[in-house]
């Protein structure tokens, strides 16, 4: 029996992983993308996209896990909790008759009412979830009524879906827990827990009654959340606890279900261990009731002390708030978990198999939701063995979760690489135009590659590293049936490089769509997320694609290149970082950040990769030219960028502004006539300021306000100009923002009383910061303290006042000691009021206090008597006016001293019990000290007691318990207007901003230190406040008359109350903006920087100042009445009252927000200019690689917008240029002007190809040339034009600059900058400045008087001034370079000089051999008319033929130099062939008759009869063949002529150029040519030699005959030169076809070739001379 026991004991422990072990998730595939994209900052970033391929959808477990509890208010006879979820019954009465129990009104210790003021929505459990949206400044409130009748664990889930909220939450409306404040992005999921109600927590947490929370949007825009509540019974505590065993002694064992309660000295780890023990759904939770703590958690057993450090840890959780895990194991596993805290603090810490989860489909989610959700699921194993994990979305900085799509973007949920920057802080994302559905079955994460900024980039990880990883999955994502996703998995690369021009087309229609939102937008919160989603559709794998497939044309290198940057070059990673202050905010504290000269490697573009270009692409020229301008857009995106510190200026200027303009409440006068200007009311005499006049004050603000902002801001703001200020405007904002309000326009209290705010955190306790101020709007300055340095959250604005009945309050004019202040008309103060008549003097008896002369009881004698009085009641009489006018008082001290009791002190008797003990003891009431009756310090020292002179303590150390610090009156006119006067730091030496430090006590500070990595140093945030002097202690802890000494030796600085104006403004340090704090926008703080580096920051608002300023003291003199008043009505006044007032905050909102539509207006500029460029040109790129059609229409990119004003100056500055406008450039208001490029490219300048039959080619002109009326090219285009495109003609004048690059500087040729103009009449004129254009077509040289102009990096520009701008007309303004003098006498010229002179010289030559020729045919003439017996001879014709050859040849090279020929190729190449023709025709009849001679005469052949009719045939027959040809080149020539379509839009013109059959035909001729002539110079060779020989057998035959003599020597030269000639004629031929030819060889060739055979000829035939006859049957043919 046993055996088969144990068989079956073995049995189950074979099989417990099928019983007990979940499945896992099968990983089908893996793979991995690199995709990279711009962001709204100028930022590129570049990503490993991850795409792991699954077979089941991905869900989430929320986990509810409270540790074991007992709870001891469960429901058992009867529900006696509280109910507050009912607005309609709040509290709800209890229905158990038996409750004995009252629901308390108010919140503990507190005046907060529990059923609060407002709406709330009531939660339930059970429901999937429940969306919310709200808007900023609305607050939503939800409650929840706990179930009472089981010991209840809570759990609220709440995400994001658009925008962002912080939120708290509890069992009271007051200290609540709070929800991520910082770092928002997160889907957060908190427990409440009955065992979380511990002593040491700050909050109300656990109940059995009602939970309250609270919603707080941030940001602009709408906010919406989800926001779900779900509850679970929590575990009993067992009754036999289970004990652990320590596995480490280092480490504490945690038992399944134990809290762990513990104390931390942060910043520092504490250690654990946890058994698992069963397969189980295990639940780590970690909540904040004190200070933050976060853990980690290793499982490896070579990491038992993991940290966050090290990169190791399997599991990190560093949650703002509560930090849980839930995670499946089913393994006996020894977890190692520490855990951390930066400060001191409790904590509490469990571990249990016993709890709650809630599943929730991750497709279900929003894509950032759901993005958050899939944190702490996996991590990333480099090869090296470090770790890249996402533990929470702000730490997500290298690996981050996303959201499963389709085509996977990792710029959605924002990148946690810009999460610092408040522009991304209100960034909603949405695939409006382009759906990207969810991809189910997948889980995908992004690396983080590389970041690059201007020129200079940032490489973290190289995509082979990454693709070469190993993803980890950690059993903490399920799939439907609950099976964990774990285990490992590698990736496949995968490279975008395929452009589907279908897609493409899809990107470009949402992008257009999303464009032409763009333009019109003007809310920045709105543009910012319409631009973003612009930026990520090119994030698209389609885009990609295409834009790797243009890359791919171009033909790039890698260049080292010297940038002056701030970027931080480091990696994520890289120890370099924090010892930058570029890169390290912590460090930027204390040193500045300027640009330094950095070595970076850059792209460079060599060239197109034409072979490729001719292959993949439809149209190659154009193609060409287009990629050309892709890489110049991409090379100059980050030129667009709108530098932060041009916005931020901006605003600044804006608030700096408002706040110089706010009037003071208190405007001190001593007469009416000081407020004449300012209230326009009477002085109040009682305080010494005017009496308050709402109305006026708040007209003048207004009046000031327009009048100082700028005309941009204005017009923005009321669109109007400057001068149309006036009052009625002023009454139109005064009446657009009236409210209503309760008002007290006296100085009863310390301060005037109306609408205003107030700005702080509700989480703050009222002595741990500096008081809130109360403020009219948010341009309030306030005080940096340690409260604004991210510690506490929910910081908002509050009305104040707060629950102010306005009819509740009074005062009293007749002011006593008891009752000088406004009070409550049932106050004891109103009841002392006396209501008896008295004398003396009241301003205004409903407004002010009144001066009461007690020395006079009746009417009478009160009005017969005069006074002087004197401020805040004091008066004195018996003074005549004069001497009235000298008494007075001044309004500040003139220092101060540590003034009280002299004498001695028994210091350990604190009552007057005690102290009666001692003997000779007195308790001094004033002082509240016992005293010991004696002037002895020795017998006072003698009985052991302390002798205290507060005297002689300095006001610093005035620390005495019967010690104060009290101001040094002024008794002097002169000591009052000399030393009198206050310094700013008193406020730090007050009792009612430092709680714990009496008036004027010394502060020891101390240095920042960064506390926390990324934030700016601050100081302690337990125990120390903030000041610009540095750190001091909330409570002193030197408390002696030693105290600075105490201090210095301790390494502080004792800080003193400044005494007077030196010492006050003597204090010098660094003033800058606040960064990365939860001020207001735009407060100052001082940093820790020297004179030096302060002044030394790039573009920084550093200020080199005075920590302090001093106010001046005033001296209020006595005012002198002539007659008292005896006043009737003393009875109890009403202190406030309603009344219409100015509502300074909805004003000063509206005005920032006119403002951030001109900051809209920049960063839509920006947005332009970096996309449309490069839009178009890929758009191009792919349609013409992908077989598309009409690729390249016309396009005129849009570079930005501005808005130029009246009366301000300005400018827009683009890539390759700026606009300047002046002061009085705009005629009124402020214009939109829409700046678009104008490609150079579509003046590509062409020019008539010369064909291979001409002599000499034309000249190429210049590209890019610009024409004159004669056509002539007089300059040439240097940059790219500028589009200006206007809705109205309001613009006077204007200046343009234009880049001119090093190689496109002014020449010899060209030595003058100007500027053309080409003008665009708009046939459809859009608001965004879009539309159909014509164009006249013609580039006009401006002669403009231009100036240049150098940037700061020192690249010329060149600029000049334009006025009469047209809007109709749209100008485009190009810089050129030009000709000096008249461009317009300038005359065509296709030939330069040199040229022009050697063809001249061949028409001159040619004409003067045709002169000769000329001649000739004159003796001809006249023989045939002179000499009848003569017959017309064919050499006459041969002479008529080589007259008219030679003539054309002069004719043509006279035409040809003036260009007359340029634009007629058929014309040109006729004059070309025809003579050459001819005069192949003139050396055929040479040859044909020597023919004839040599074949037919000498050798006596019998068809010499008919010599002359076969003569006449063969030379008839030969040139018939000759002409046909001729007849036939020119008709291929004419008929075959190119005509090219240009298909590339507006950006080139295909040049001029012969077709293929005419170059053929030309080619042919050509090579024709050369045979004839090779055939011509053997028939001079043979025939001639042959004829050379009979002729000299003839010569000797007749005894060396004269005539003989002289016809051999002509048939010798004519031989000579002739076969010499024609050989040299097809030599030169064969080089005029090659193309290697000039104009000198071609002014030799025809020398050689044509004009010596010319001459020969016309020598050899002379017709002066005659020939003899050969033989008698052929006397009549001469040679």
């Amino acid at each position: 029996m046993k055996i088969i026991l144990i068989l079956i004991f073995f049995l189950i422990l074979n099989n417990f992983k099928s019983i007990f072990v979940k499945c896992e998730f099968k990983i089908k595939s893996s793979t991995i993308k690199q995709k990279s994209a711009g962001i709204l900052d100028g930022t590129t970033l570049n990503f490993g996209y991850i795409d792991v391929e699954l077979d089941d959808d991905l869900y989430k477990y929320d986990p509810l896990g409270c540790p074991n509890y007992n709870c001891t208010t469960l429901v058992e006879n009867g529900d006696c909790t509280c109910d507050y979820t009912d607005m309609n019954e709040c509290p709800k009465p209890f229905k158990n008759p038996n409750c004995v129990n009252q629901c308390p009104l108010y919140a503990l210790d507190s005046s907060e009412p529990m059923c609060g003021t407002g709406n709330w929505t009531t939660l339930t459990v059970g429901q999937d979830q429940h969306i919310f949206t709200t808007t900023k400044g609305n607050n939503m409130h939800f409650r929840y009524k706990a179930n009472s009748k089981i010991c209840e664990g809570v759990m609220i889930v709440a995400y994001p879906i658009e925008g962002y909220f912080i939120g708290t939450f509890g069992s009271l409306p007051i200290q609540q827990r709070e929800m991520p404040s910082a770092n928002y992005q997160t889907y957060s999921v908190f427990n409440i827990c009955p065992s979380d109600d511990y002593g040491f927590s700050n909050f109300y947490s656990w109940t059995a009654d009602t939970y309250y929370i609270t919603i707080t949007p941030r940001g602009k825009g709408n906010v919406t959340f989800s926001l779900r509540v779900e509850s679970g019974e929590v575990p009993p505590t067992p009754t036999k606890p289970i004990t652990c065993s320590r596995n480490l002694s280092t480490h504490i064992c945690l038992n399944d279900g134990e809290s762990y309660v513990g104390f931390i000295y942060g910043p520092a780890y504490h250690y654990f261990t946890f058994q698992t023990t069963k397969p189980a759904y295990y639940i780590l939770r970690a909540p904040r009731l004190q200070q933050d703590i976060n853990f980690v958690i290793s499982d490896d057993p070579n990491n038992t002390f993991p940290s966050f450090g090290n990169r190791r840890p399997k599991y990190e959780l560093a949650e703002e708030s509560d930090d849980i895990l839930l995670v499946y194991i089913d393994q006996p596993t020894l977890l190692y978990i520490g855990l951390y805290c930066n400060y001191k603090t409790n904590y509490t810490f469990s571990i249990t198999s016993q709890g709650k989860y809630y599943r929730t489909k991750i497709s279900s989610l929003p894509p950032n939701a759901g993005a958050y959700a899939l944190t702490k699921t996996a991590r990333l194993i480099l090869p090296d063995g470090s770790v890249l994990s996402c533990p929470i979305w702000y730490l997500c900085k290298s690996l981050s979760s996303q959201y499963p799509l389709e085509d996977g973007n990792p710029l959605w949920p924002v990148p946690p690489y810009f999460l610092l920057s408040a522009t991304y802080e209100s960034i909603y994302y949405e695939d409006v135009f382009l759906e990207n559905p969810t991809k189910h079955n997948s889980y995908q994460m992004s690396v983080l590659l590389s970041s690059k900024a201007v020129a200079s980039t940032s490489t973290f990880f190289s995509i082979d590293i990454i693709s070469k990883s190993t993803i980890e999955f950690v059993s903490t994502i399920f799939n439907s049936k609950g099976e964990p996703l774990r285990g490992t998995t590698t990736m496949t690369n995968v490279d975008l490089s395929i452009c589907n021009y279908t897609d493409f087309q899809s990107i470009q229609t949402a992008m257009s769509k999303t464009q032409s939102i763009l333009s019109s937008v003007v809310d920045l919160n709105g543009l910012n997320n319409w631009r973003y989603r612009l930026e990520a559709l090119t994030i698209r794998d389609n885009w990609i694609g295409c834009s790797n497939q243009a890359s791919s044309l171009l033909n790039t290198t890698n260049v080292l290149k010297n940038i002056s940057t701030t970027f931080c070059p480091y990696g994520i990673d890289d120890i370099s970082k924090s010892k930058d202050p570029c890169c390290n905010i912590s460090l930027a504290f204390f040193q500045c950040c300027v640009p330094r000269v950095s070595t970076v490697s850059v792209v460079q573009f060599i060239s197109t990769l034409d072979d490729k270009i001719e292959d993949q692409c439809s149209s190659f020229e154009c193609t060409q030219s287009v990629l050309t301008e892709y890489y110049k857009s991409l090379a100059t995106s980050d030129e667009c960028t709108v530098p932060d510190y041009i916005t931020r200026n901006l605003k600044l200027t804006v608030i700096e502004t408002v706040r110089s303009c706010k009037i003071p409440n208190k405007i001190p006068c001593d007469n009416d006539n000081d407020c004449t200007n300012t209230t326009g009311t009477k002085c109040d005499l009682f305080s010494r300021n005017c009496i308050p006049n709402f109305e006026k004050t708040d007209r003048i603000y207004i009046e000031c306000v327009l009048r100082n902002l700028s005309p941009s801001v204005l017009y923005a703001f009321a669109q109007i100009p400057s001068s149309s200020i006036n009052a009625s405007l002023v009454e139109k904002f005064y009446n657009k923002n009236i409210q209503d309000d309760c008002v007290s326009e006296s100085f009863i209290d310390t301060d005037l009383l109306r609408n205003a705010m107030f700005y702080t955190s509700p989480s703050i306790k009222y002595d741990r910061c500096y008081p809130p101020v109360v403020c009219l709007d948010s341009s309030c300055v306030l005080e940096h303290d340690i409260c604004f340095d991210q510690y506490y959250t929910v910081f908002q604005e509050y009305n104040f006042p707060q629950n102010f009945n306005c009819s509740f309050y009074g005062f009293c004019p007749n002011p006593t000691s008891d009752c000088f202040k406004a009070d409550r008309f049932d106050s004891l103060c109103a009841l002392l009021c006396n209501n008896s008549p008295f004398c003396g003097h009241c301003t205004s008896e409903n407004q002010t206090y009144c001066h009461q002369v007690t020395n006079f009881t009746d009417a009478t004698t009160c009005k017969s008597n005069s006074a002087c009085l004197l401020p805040n009641g004091q008066y004195q009489l018996g003074v005549t006016k004069e001497q009235c006018e000298d008494l007075g008082k001044c309004s500040d001290g003139c220092g101060y001293e540590c003034s009280g009791y002299k004498g001695c002190v028994i210091q350990n008797s604190s009552d007057p019990a005690n102290c009666s003990t001692h003997t000779g003891a007195v308790w001094n009431t004033q002082y509240e000290v016992c005293t010991y009756t004696t002037t002895s310090q020795i017998t006072c020292a003698t009985r052991s007691y302390t002798w205290v002179d507060c005297s002689s303590y300095s006001p610093d150390e005035c620390f005495a318990t019967t010690c104060s610090v009290k101001t040094i009156p002024c008794t002097t006119k002169d000591s009052c207007l000399n030393t009198g006067g206050t310094c700013s730091d008193q406020f730090f030496f007050s009792n009612s901003n430092t709680y714990y430090y009496p008036d004027g006590i010394g502060k020891c500070v101390r240095g920042h230190f960064a506390y926390r990595i990324g934030s700016p140093p601050s100081c302690d945030f337990n125990s120390e406040n903030d000041s610009p002097m540095g750190c001091f202690l909330s409570h002193p802890n030197y408390t002696t008359t030693t105290s600075r000494s105490l201090c210095e030796g301790s390494g502080g600085k004792w800080w003193t109350a400044s005494q007077n104006k030196t010492q006050c403004l003597s204090k010098m340090a660094c003033k800058t903006l606040e960064t990365d704090s939860d001020n207001l926008p735009f407060n100052f703080r001082f940093n820790e920087m020297d004179e030096h580096l302060c002044t030394g920051c790039y573009q920084s608002n550093n200020q080199w100042t005075q920590m302090f300023s001093w106010s001046q003291a005033r001296w209020i003199p006595g005012v002198f009445i002539e007659n008292l008043d005896w006043i009737e009505n003393s009875s109890f006044k009403a202190y406030s009252h309603s009344k219409k007032t100015f509502n300074y905050r909805t004003f000063y909102g509206s005005l920032i927000d006119s403002v951030d539509t001109l900051v809209a207006d920049y960063l839509r500029s920006e947005t332009f200019c970096q996309m449309e460029r490069i839009q178009s040109n890929l758009n191009s790129i792919s349609c013409s690689c992908s077989s598309g059609t009409d690729c390249f229409e016309e396009s005129f990119p849009k570079i930005g917008q501005t808005k130029p004003c009246f009366g301000e100056s300005s400018s827009f500055t683009f890539d390759y240029g700026e606009l300047i406008f002046q002061r009085e450039s705009i005629k009124q208001g402020c214009p939109v002007l829409y700046i678009s490029q104008y490609s150079k490219e579509i003046f590509t300048s062409t020019a008539p190809e010369s064909l291979p039959s001409n002599f000499v080619s034309y000249q190429v002109p210049e590209k890019y040339g610009v024409l004159n009326d004669k056509k002539a090219v007089v300059g040439i285009l240097v940059g790219d034009g500028i589009l200006i495109k206007a809705q109205f003609s309001t613009i006077n004048k204007f200046t343009v600059c234009s880049i001119i690059p090093e190689s496109q500087r002014a020449t010899s040729k060209f030595p003058v900058y100007d500027f053309a103009i080409i003008n665009t009449q708009d046939n459809v004129s859009n608001s965004d400045g879009s539309g159909n254009n014509d164009f006249d077509g013609e580039l006009k040289i401006l002669g403009a008087e231009v100036f240049d102009k150098t940037t700061s990096d020192g690249v010329l520009m060149i600029c000049s001034n334009f006025s009469d701008f047209n809007p109709n007309l749209s100008p485009t303004y190009f810089p050129i370079i030009r000709v000096s003098g008249n461009w317009n006498d300038v005359s065509k010229q296709v030939f330069d000089k040199t040229t022009r002179g050697l063809l001249f010289t061949l028409a001159t030559i040619y004409l003067l051999v045709g002169f000769w020729a000329i001649f000739q045919l004159g003796v001809i003439v006249v023989n045939q008319i002179n000499l009848p017996k003569v017959n017309f001879q064919l050499v006459n014709g041969l002479t008529l033929i080589v007259t008219i050859f030679i003539l054309m040849r002069s004719l043509y090279f006279f035409i040809l130099p003036n260009g007359h020929l340029a634009g007629n190729p058929t014309g040109d190449y006729v004059l070309v062939i025809l003579p050459t023709f001819i005069y192949f025709t003139a050396f055929t009849v040479i040859i044909v008759l020597w023919y004839v001679i040599v074949f037919l005469v000498l050798k006596k052949n019998r068809s010499a009869e008919s010599l002359s009719r076969r003569v006449s045939k063969l030379v008839l027959y030969v040139n018939i063949v000759i002409y046909l040809l001729f007849i036939a080149c020119c008709l291929v020539f004419t008929k075959t002529q190119s005509n090219p379509t240009n298909d590339c839009g507006s950006r080139i013109i295909i040049p001029a150029k012969g077709s293929i059959p005419q170059k053929a035909i030309s080619i042919t001729y050509a090579v024709i040519q050369a045979i004839i002539s090779v055939l011509l110079g053997a028939a001079f060779v043979y025939l001639g030699s042959s004829l050379f020989f009979v002729m000299h057998k003839t010569r000797k035959a007749l005894g060396g005959s004269s005539i003989n003599s002289s016809h051999h020597n002509r048939i010798f030269l004519l031989t000579l030169i002739c076969s010499i000639g024609f050989i040299l004629h097809c030599v030169f031929i064969l080089v005029l076809v090659s193309g290697h030819s000039s104009i000198a060889f071609s002014f030799v060739g025809l020398i050689i070739t044509e004009i010596i055979p010319t001459l020969t000829i016309l020598y050899c035939y002379d017709p002066f001379k005659k020939i003899e006859k050969l033989k008698s049957k052929s006397s009549e043919i001469s040679l």
